[in-house]
């Protein structure tokens, strides 16, 4: 379990709005891209579950990725749809903050993994 970790990911977009930093940079401060294979589903949706707050933030960034080859999520109905924009890839999930942390975990190794790259 990495709940620090999962914590740290978990308040992104939260950061996003009050600092001064890109979500790669805020990745980077916690631990991206060498620490990107931690990040766990459960260890997410725990985080979630301590600061619900964060799971309308995140739905709103997910709803509006479009990167090539990128993660995002949308509102399905009763369920989330994560989806990856190239190669159609999905996921449908029920429960919004384990869709939420589905898709955080696979936005931000996404994210660490082009990271990785350029490094």
């Amino acid at each position: 379990m990495n709940s620090d970790l999962a914590t740290r990911v978990s308040e992104v977009p939260l950061r996003f709005q009050t600092e001064e930093m890109s979500t790669a940079c805020l990745l980077e401060d916690a631990g991206f891209p060498e620490r990107r294979d931690e990040l766990q589903v459960e260890d997410v949706e725990q985080a979630l579950v301590a600061s619900p707050d964060l799971v309308p933030l995140w739905l709103a960034r997910g709803d509006d990725q479009r990167l090539v080859g990128g993660w995002g999520i949308q509102r399905d109905g009763h369920s989330y749809r994560i989806l990856k924009f190239s190669g159609g890839e999905s996921l449908v999930v029920k429960d919004s903050l384990r869709a939420c942390a589905e898709f955080i975990v696979r936005y931000t190794k996404f994210i660490g993994d082009v990271q990785a790259r350029m490094c």
